[in-house]
């Protein structure tokens, strides 16, 4: 018999769900990269990355109980914009 699942071991299995998730995002990157290059006159790519983009700000808001403006504002800071 299986014993019953804890909220740590859910959280666990989640944070893991979670790093395998960001580092495959991170190879579908290098792949979106290559076809964006070989079509550099194609705005859809620049467009694909502003949709994850704002999809990602949402989550980094949520995730640190932060307005999604606070996280942009954050962003442009550090780009010195």
């Amino acid at each position: 018999m299986k014993a019953k699942q804890t909220a740590g071991d859910l959280y666990s299995e989640r944070r893991e769900e979670i790093a395998r998730l960001i580092d495959w995002l991170d190879l579908e990157l290098d792949k979106h990269k290559t076809n964006a290059k070989a079509n550099p006159n194609d705005w859809g790519y620049a467009g694909d990355l502003g949709n994850i983009r704002a999809k990602l700000v949402r989550a980094v808001a949520f995730l640190s109980n932060q307005e999604p403006e606070n996280i942009e504002k954050l962003l442009c800071e550090e780009a010195g914009l």
